[in-house]
């Protein structure tokens, strides 16, 4: 049967599988093959060189049958609708899909953009309070040198006030762990890494070590351990969760707090000191230090 002479080569799969065919090139080929045979056929019976010039008035000739007439329309309608149709069917799907990529592409980079902004936000941040931290001791120093202050101490001063700076800086990348027992041969960053990992950060630690005098609350001294990270920004993510570790089984004694210098650390006390008292004198309230203040709230 002619039909079947054009057809042989092409694939079933195409003609069977309408909604789910994935487009695949082989298949355009084979379908490109089966109209180049069917109409090099047409064009020798009817004496052309051309497909374009098929037409009526060239197809009507003697040689070509009523019959054959009819097995290429059939020959065609079949190509088009059991192998075309499938075959563009899939296609305009195909390209959906890369579009829809095309949008996710465009969207994550726009995503990629705003976290770059939002670090070089917080990288700016972070120099605008060192340079604050440099102004203000500046101005004290000044303050001191108009005062008639001895010039002698007019470097010494300079010098102190860069160095709290550095320090400040150096501690902004600073974390330290109080509660966490010591143990024989043990590897720090190994145990600050199952800390952090209870308040589900993975953080990259640069340096740790356990700090040299020893805190005791009534139970076994413990040093607390002050680690470095690669960023102030990690730093504050770390601390923004760290009240987490109240709720896991085996550190409700463990905390982590910043790296204050000796100045911060008295404030602190005191801080601690006070909002102690006030949950004894008002035990009806909620009393927590937030930002360094003691904010009070009432009981849900």
């Amino acid at each position: 049967m002619m039909v079947n002479k054009y057809l042989e080569n092409l694939d079933n799969e195409i003609a069977m599988n309408y909604s789910t065919l994935k487009f695949r090139s082989m298949y355009a080929e084979q379908i490109l093959g089966a109209q180049i045979m069917l109409l090099n056929d047409m064009r020798q019976a009817a004496g052309v060189q051309k497909s374009n010039v098929l037409r009526k008035e060239t197809l009507n000739k003697p040689q070509i049958t009523k019959a054959t007439l009819c097995d290429w329309m059939e020959t065609f309608i079949d190509i088009l609708d059991s192998y075309c149709s499938p075959l563009l069917f899939s296609a305009t799907k195909l390209q959906d899909e890369i579009d829809q990529l095309k949008d996710e592409k465009i969207a994550d980079q726009n995503t990629v953009i705003k976290l770059q902004g939002q670090l070089l936000e917080k990288k700016s941040e972070d120099l605008t309070s060192v340079q604050t931290t440099v102004k203000s001791e500046l101005k004290a120093w000044s303050s001191v040198v108009k005062n008639s202050c001895s010039k002698a101490l007019a470097p010494k001063k300079m010098k102190a006030a860069l160095k709290r700076a550095s320090e400040e800086e150096d501690r902004s990348q600073n974390l330290v762990i109080y509660g966490l027992p010591e143990k024989s041969e043990e590897i720090l960053e190994k145990r600050v890494l199952e800390v952090l990992e209870n308040i589900d950060e993975k953080p990259r630690i640069v340096s740790c070590c356990r700090m040299g005098r020893t805190v005791s609350d009534g139970g076994p001294a413990v040093k607390p351990i002050k680690f470095t990270l690669s960023g102030s920004d990690h730093v504050r993510r770390v601390l923004s969760k760290a009240r987490k570790l109240r709720e896991v089984e085996g550190y409700d004694s463990v905390y982590i707090s910043p790296d204050r210098s000796a100045e911060q650390r008295a404030a602190f006390r005191k801080l601690v000191l006070e909002v102690k008292q006030k949950r004894e004198l008002e035990p009806q309230r909620v009393h927590v230090i937030r930002n360094n203040k003691i904010v009070s709230s009432e009981k849900d």
